[in-house]
């Protein structure tokens, strides 16, 4: 897919929205989790305070608690839950039986929430409060702490990151799916534009035919009045150049008259140049209108017709003239040839070079077609007497004759020119080996999806 194509753009951008919209919700998600864990795990150290609060016996020196806390986790060593309480008036200190020996590290701060060390290089959360419970002589001042690890706090949100990460993916895929039905979905209506673009330059339609969008409306309108505007344009210039043609015959007439009057009163020469410059004007004429005949196409047209039919039908008519009956007509022909060439266009090509082997073949004149890749190679040799090497190069030149004693414009291999010209084929010349001229033409083969002209 090319880098300027419409759909690969939409789809890259919808990618690079999606991932950075997963990206955000990812880290949202996961410092909403952390920070919603974090604030549970805080409440249940704060009613662990309370709970405490509410067993501290303030009788004795040594903090002591009327009822051991009902958490299992308080007595196991390195249980996962830690709580000390510590007596500011003497600095006795009472710790449950999960901290072993290890003694937490309390702020004098009346109340703090804060990370660090427990036993075993644990990390902790840790809540710390200073009460002041009322005993029988007098209230005194403790300092509450509560801890948990930080560990299954920390693998927990591990785990969820990990498993949000999958579902983020998966919805991520599942979205970019959808997006890119929605932008197939969405830019079919140009497939089918260029479908209809693609049957008005196979000929099969001279506009665009269709159901198209609201929103491509005035782009099909806007072609259809480009291609309306191009065929009127041509049948103008059509029209003009057989008024020309038309126009032209009647001077043309006159002076023919003109001339053989002149030829009745003895001069001769004032004659034949009349003649000579009216049957150039025709000519040339004939040539301008052949020109105007031929079909107008673009690189992306493309046709299909059969060279081996077009060949074969024109030395049928060849056969029939006066000249092409005293000549011995070889064709040999390849496997059916279809070539990108509007049928009449290829009847014209064909008709013109087997014309001119014929006015100068003696005797014989050999057709042979073959493929080479993706082309198709028509070669017509005849045995007349030839084109000397350095005159070669100039035939097909408009006009030019290089030989005067036949009649004839020199104008037929010029319009073959033209015509290989406008469908991308060429034409060379050599010597034959049957001693005449041998005239090769090279055609572009046919896509077997364009429509048949044969």
């Amino acid at each position: 897919m090319s880098l300027h194509s419409l759909r690969l753009r939409m789809m890259g951008l919808a990618i690079i929205w999606v991932l950075a919209s997963l990206v955000v919700a990812g880290f949202a998600l996961q410092y909403l989790f952390s920070a919603n864990i974090e604030r549970s795990t805080r409440q249940d150290l704060d009613a662990a305070i309370g709970r405490l609060a509410a067993l501290i016996t303030p009788s004795s020196d040594m903090p002591v608690l009327s009822a051991p806390l009902p958490d299992p986790r308080y007595v196991t060593p390195f249980g996962g839950r830690y709580w000390q309480v510590e007596a500011v008036d003497n600095g006795q200190i009472a710790r449950s039986r999960s901290l072993w020996d290890f003694v937490i590290e309390a702020p004098d701060t009346g109340e703090a929430v804060y990370r660090g060390m427990g036993p075993d290089g644990r990390r902790l959360i840790i809540l710390t409060r200073s009460l002041e419970i009322d005993g029988p002589s007098g209230s005194r001042i403790y300092r509450v702490t509560v801890a948990q690890d930080h560990g299954p706090i920390l693998e927990a949100t591990q785990r969820f990151g990990h498993e949000a990460t999958q579902v983020l993916l998966l919805l991520g895929a599942l979205i970019i799916l959808a997006a890119w039905l929605q932008i197939k979905l969405g830019l079919s209506p140009i497939s089918r534009v260029k479908i209809a673009l693609e049957a008005v330059r196979r000929g099969e339609a001279g506009r665009l035919e269709g159901p198209f969008p609201t929103e491509l409306g005035p782009l099909v309108n806007e072609v259809n009045e480009l291609l309306d505007a191009r065929e009127v344009m041509m049948d103008r210039a059509r029209s003009r150049a057989a008024d020309l043609a038309h126009g032209l015959k009647t001077p043309l007439a006159v002076l023919h008259g003109i001339a053989e009057r002149l030829a009745e009163k003895g001069s001769k020469q004032e004659a034949e140049l009349l003649q000579q410059l009216s049957f150039e004007v025709s000519e040339r004429v004939d040539y301008q209108m052949r020109l105007a005949a031929l079909r107008v196409r673009t690189t992306a047209h493309s046709s299909r017709s059969s060279l081996n039919t077009t060949v074969i039908r024109t030395l049928t008519v060849l056969k029939k003239t006066g000249r092409g009956e005293t000549l011995h007509w070889a064709a040999e022909l390849s496997d059916d040839c279809w070539v990108d060439l509007h049928r009449q266009d290829l009847m014209e090509l064909v008709g013109m070079t087997l014309e001119n082997a014929s006015k100068w073949a003696v005797s014989r004149v050999i057709i042979r077609t073959r493929r080479e890749d993706d082309k198709a190679v028509l070669e017509i040799s005849d045995d007349g007497p030839g084109i000397p090497d350095d005159q070669l190069k100039s035939l097909g030149t408009r006009g030019l004759r290089l030989d005067q004693t036949l009649p004839g414009s020199g104008l037929g291999l010029a319009i073959a020119a033209e015509i290989l010209e406008i469908n991308n084929g060429t034409i060379t010349y050599g010597r034959a080996r049957i001693g005449g001229l041998v005239v090769t033409i090279i055609l572009p083969l046919a896509q077997a999806s364009a429509s048949l002209s044969d």
